[in-house]
């Protein structure tokens, strides 16, 4: 998912989705899948200053798994493009997804210690930013894993990052916006 603009729709649809699974029982055999057919359009928004229209078309399909300890893991298929278009000179750019994101939820798994350890990995395409000559402007591919481990109070006791692959952009919405601008500026 395209991090900044495309990332705030698709975490909207997110939370919209992991909102509706809140009901899930613990113990659930079977995982709850919503599968969504996305074509929104967000005209005049920003992005990385400049003003555009924004369609964002794909699909997603967002899994909820309870295991036997009631702890939720979540899984999110994408393939994702928004195509923004600037407002002042009709220049276009691609934000492109083709990904999984596999991840443990706000409560993470409580371990017999009692601390708790979030897990968030990412494997694909999370990020291809392209022009409309497909020249490849970012692409962030590959393998990352992000696995944090906390105290009951919430304090970090350990963060271990694993990565495979180019990761250019990995939530550095500096990177992203410099080829933004380079696209449509």
């Amino acid at each position: 998912m395209g991090r900044v603009g495309q990332g705030v729709a698709l975490t909207g649809l997110t939370t919209l989705v992991a909102g509706g699974l809140a009901g899930v029982p613990a113990g659930a055999a079977a995982p709850q899948v919503t599968h969504t057919q996305i074509d929104l359009s967000f005209p005049n928004i920003d992005q990385c200053g400049f003003t555009v229209n924004s369609v964002v078309q794909g699909t997603d399909t967002f899994q909820a798994f309870v295991d036997r300890s009631g702890n939720m893991t979540f899984q999110d298929l994408s393939h994702v493009v928004s195509t923004l278009t600037n407002v002042a000179n009709g220049k276009v750019v691609y934000v492109d997804n083709a990904s999984r994101d596999a991840f443990s939820g706000d409560s993470g798994v409580v371990n017999p210690d009692g601390t708790i350890t979030f897990t968030d990995t990412l494997t694909g395409m999370p990020v291809r930013i392209y022009t409309s000559h497909s020249s490849t402007l970012v692409k962030d591919v590959g393998y990352l894993s992000i696995v944090r481990t906390v105290d009951s109070e919430g304090n970090l006791l350990d963060e271990q990052v694993t990565e495979h692959g180019p990761h250019p952009f990995a939530g550095d919405f500096e990177v992203y916006c410099d080829a933004i601008a380079a696209a449509i500026g």
